[in-house]
C-alpha cells in the first residue's frame, strides 16, 4: 500500500475532467460577451476611423504580422456586425453548438479585435487569447454541449461516455501550463524590494486611487496585514505553479492551489479595477479542478436530486424530430442525464394523452403525468442546478401554454430550423495526432517565449550560447500573428508608485475656459478646481487608454484623440459653441511612504492642440491667461 502511494503519477497532474472543461467552454463564453457589451458603448470611439484610432495610423502603429478583420472597412457599421458575429459565436460556444468552429470563430475576432484597439489591452486579454487559442487542441463540446447531445448512436462513442471523464493530451498539458505560467513568471518579474523584502508592494497598489475600490480605501494602510499579505502573494505565485503539478497526492495538491489562487484573484476583484483579468483567472482554475471533485458533485450533492430524475421518462411525439431534439436538448442542459426519453407511441396511454392535449407529457417517479409548461416545471423541479426557478415558471403556466400551443401549431417550422441549426450528428470525434503535434510544438514556442521576457534569465541564455542579445526567436512572427506575445508584467518589477490621470482644460469659440471630462465619450463640463482632482474613469477599458496616451510610446495617438475632441466636443448648455482648441496635462501624483502625508499633485503639459480653423498662437495664448499662467 506504502509503495503504492510513493509512486508518481505524471498523467494525473496534467488530466482535465470534461465536466470541468464544460463548465470552462461555458464561462469562456459568458466573459467574451462581456468584454463585446462593455465596448459596445463607445464601439465608434474605439473601432471606427472617425474615432480616436483611424485604421492608417494603427495599421502603421502595429508590427507587420499582425492583421485584423476590422482593417477592411472604417465604418463603426462593420466594426458593429463583427461585434454581433462574435456575439452570436460567443453564445454558440457556451451551448456547445458546432463547438470547434465557433471557437476558431471567437479566437479570430478577438485577436482582430485586439489588434484594431491595442491601447485598450491588458493582461486579461492576453490570457483570454490564449485560453481560446489552446481550446481550438480540445473537446470542448465533449459534456452538456449541442453537439454532445445530438449524437445519434451515444453508445458507439466511448469518449463520449460518462464513465470515462479524464482527458490527457498535449492540449491539456499546454493549457495547464498556461494558466500557471501567468503566475510562475509574474513572479518572476517581481524583483524589487517592494516584493521581495520590504514588503510594501500591496500597500502600493492599493493607493492607485485611479484604479483601487472603496474597500482597498478602507485597509491599505494596515500594515500589519499588507506586509504579510505581499509575501504571501510573491510565495504563491513563485511555488504554486510547481506544486500544483506535483505527481503524488496530486489530487489534494490541486484542492489546496485551486482554493488559494482563487481566493487571490477573489481579491483582485474586491481591492482593484482591472476589468475582467480575474474572471479570466478562475475561469482558467477551474480545469484544475479533479475528478474525484466532479464525481463527488454528482453523487453526494445532487443525489436526491438526481434519484428523482433517474424516476423521470420524457415523452415525444416520434414523428417530430423537433420534439425529440427539444427532449434531449432540455435534459442535457437540465442536467437530467439519468431521466429516460421514450416516443409517446411507446405507451398506449401516453399516446392517448398526447393526442388529446397535443403535448409532449413527462412522468415523475409517482406516475403522475403533465403535459405542456406543468411538464417544463417538473423537470425544473428535477434538475439539480436550476430548480429554483421552477417557481417562476409556475407562475407564468397559463402564458407558458399559450406560448406552447403557437410552438405546437408552428412546429414543422421548428422542425426546419432545427435540422439545419441542430442536426443530428453521426460522431463526435476528439483533436487527432496531428492538433495535438501542434499543441506541442506551439507550447515549446510559447514557454520559450515567456522565458525571454524574464532579463536575468534571457542574459544567462544569451552568454551561455554565445548569442547576441537582440537575437529573436524563429517563430516570433506566428507568436505575434495569433496574439500570443505574452509578458506577465503586472505590478512587476513592483506597482506603481504614483496616480497619473489627464487634465485638458479647453478654449471654446467664445473665449471661454472649460474642463472637458476625459472619461467619458460624452465630454461634458466638468470645472476643475486647481488642477488637482483625480479623475474617475467610466471603465478600465479608459483607464488604460488615457494612461497609455500620456507615455511617450503614445506620443502620436494624442492628435487623434485631439482631432476627435474638437469634432465632437459640445458645450452642454449652447450646442452651437464649440472647441478651439486646448491644453493636455499629464497629473500626478507620488504615493506617500507607510506613515508621511500626502504629497502635493504636480502637472505637466503633454500637447497644445488648435482646432481647425483656429491658429495655435492665439489658442496658447489666451489658455495661458486664463489659466493664469506665465506662458
Amino acid at each position: 500500500m506504502t509503495s503504492h502511494f510513493l509512486v508518481p503519477d505524471l498523467r494525473s497532474a496534467f488530466t482535465v475532467d470534461l465536466r470541468g472543461l464544460a463548465l470552462f467552454r461555458i464561462a469562456l463564453g459568458f466573459i467574451l460577451l462581456a468584454d463585446l457589451v462593455i465596448r459596445v458603448p463607445e464601439l465608434g470611439f474605439w473601432l471606427s476611423d472617425s474615432g480616436v484610432a483611424p485604421r492608417e495610423w494603427i495599421i502603421q502603429w502595429n508590427h507587420d504580422w499582425r492583421f485584423s478583420l476590422y482593417f477592411a472597412h472604417g465604418h463603426w457599421l462593420w466594426a458593429a456586425f463583427l461585434n454581433a458575429v462574435a456575439a452570436l459565436s460567443a453564445l454558440a460556444l457556451m451551448l456547445g453548438l458546432r463547438t470547434r468552429l465557433n471557437t476558431i470563430i471567437s479566437f479570430l475576432l478577438l485577436v482582430s479585435l485586439h489588434f484594431r484597439a491595442p491601447m485598450l489591452t491588458q493582461g486579461g486579454d492576453m490570457l483570454l487569447v490564449a485560453m481560446l487559442f489552446w481550446s481550438l487542441f480540445l473537446p470542448l463540446g465533449a459534456r452538456y454541449s449541442v453537439d454532445a447531445t445530438l449524437v445519434r448512436n451515444r453508445a458507439a462513442q466511448p469518449t463520449l461516455a460518462n464513465h470515462s471523464n479524464g482527458y490527457l493530451s498535449a492540449a491539456t498539458v499546454a493549457i495547464l501550463l498556461q494558466t500557471m505560467a501567468v503566475y510562475f513568471f509574474s513572479a518572476w518579474l517581481k524583483t524589487g524590494p517592494e516584493w521581495q523584502t520590504d514588503g510594501t508592494a500591496i500597500y502600493y497598489a492599493l493607493h492607485l486611487d485611479d484604479m483601487n475600490t472603496w474597500f482597498a480605501q478602507q485597509w491599505r494602510d494596515w500594515h500589519a496585514v499588507t506586509v504579510p499579505l505581499t509575501h504571501y502573494v510573491w510565495w504563491l505565485e513563485l511555488l504554486g505553479p510547481v506544486l500544483i503539478f506535483c505527481p503524488w497526492f496530486n489530487s489534494t495538491f490541486r484542492y489546496v492551489f485551486f482554493l488559494a489562487f482563487v481566493s487571490l484573484e477573489v481579491g483582485f476583484l474586491l481591492n482593484l479595477q482591472i476589468g475582467l483579468f480575474p474572471l479570466v483567472s478562475i475561469t482558467s482554475l477551474l480545469l484544475f479542478l479533479p475528478t474525484s471533485f466532479w464525481d463527488r458533485l454528482q453523487t453526494e450533492v445532487f443525489i436526491q436530486r438526481r434519484a428523482r430524475a433517474q424516476k423521470l421518462t420524457i415523452y415525444y411525439d416520434q414523428p417530430c424530430s423537433f420534439c425529440e431534439k427539444s427532449c434531449h436538448l432540455l435534459r442535457t442542459f437540465l442536467l437530467l442525464d439519468k431521466a429516460h426519453i421514450l416516443p409517446a407511441q411507446s405507451k398506449a396511454n401516453i399516446a392517448q394523452l398526447l393526442e388529446q392535449e397535443f403535448s409532449w407529457v413527462v412522468e415523475d417517479g409517482h406516475g403522475v403525468l403533465a403535459t405542456k409548461t406543468a411538464a417544463l416545471v417538473t423537470l425544473f423541479k428535477a434538475s439539480p442546478v436550476f430548480f429554483v426557478f421552477a417557481p417562476v415558471i409556475q407562475l407564468v403556466v397559463p402564458l407558458g401554454d399559450r406560448v406552447y400551443r403557437w410552438i405546437g401549431t408552428h412546429r414543422e417550422g421548428f422542425g426546419r430550423l432545427f435540422t439545419v441549426v441542430f442536426p443530428w450528428r453521426d460522431q463526435a470525434k476528439f483533436p487527432g495526432r496531428l492538433s495535438q503535434w501542434v499543441a506541442a510544438v506551439m507550447l515549446v514556442t510559447v514557454l520559450a517565449w515567456n522565458v525571454q521576457t524574464i532579463p536575468a534569465w534571457r542574459t544567462a541564455i544569451t552568454e551561455q550560447f554565445g548569442w547576441a542579445h537582440n537575437v529573436r526567436l524563429p517563430a516570433e512572427p506566428v507568436l505575434r500573428m495569433l496574439g500570443l506575445t505574452q509578458n506577465w508584467n503586472m505590478f512587476a518589477p513592483y506597482p506603481r508608485k504614483k496616480d497619473s490621470w489627464l487634465l485638458v482644460p479647453g478654449l471654446t469659440t467664445q473665449g471661454e475656459l472649460v474642463y472637458l471630462e476625459t472619461g467619458s465619450p460624452a465630454m461634458s463640463e466638468k470645472v476643475e478646481t486647481e488642477l488637482k482632482n483625480i479623475q474617475v474613469f467610466e471603465n478600465y477599458r479608459w483607464r488604460k487608454y488615457l494612461h497609455r496616451l500620456i507615455g511617450k510610446g503614445y506620443k502620436n495617438y494624442r492628435q487623434h484623440y485631439g482631432r476627435w475632441l474638437c469634432e465632437n466636443w459640445r458645450h452642454p448648455q449652447q450646442p452651437n459653441i464649440r472647441l478651439a482648441g486646448f491644453f493636455m496635462y499629464n497629473k500626478t501624483q507620488l504615493t506617500p511612504l507607510p506613515g508621511q502625508p500626502e504629497n502635493l499633485a504636480l502637472a505637466r503639459r503633454v500637447r497644445r492642440h488648435a482646432c481647425s480653423g483656429h491658429a495655435q498662437d492665439d489658442v496658447n495664448a489666451q489658455l495661458t491667461q486664463l489659466l493664469g499662467l506665465s506662458g
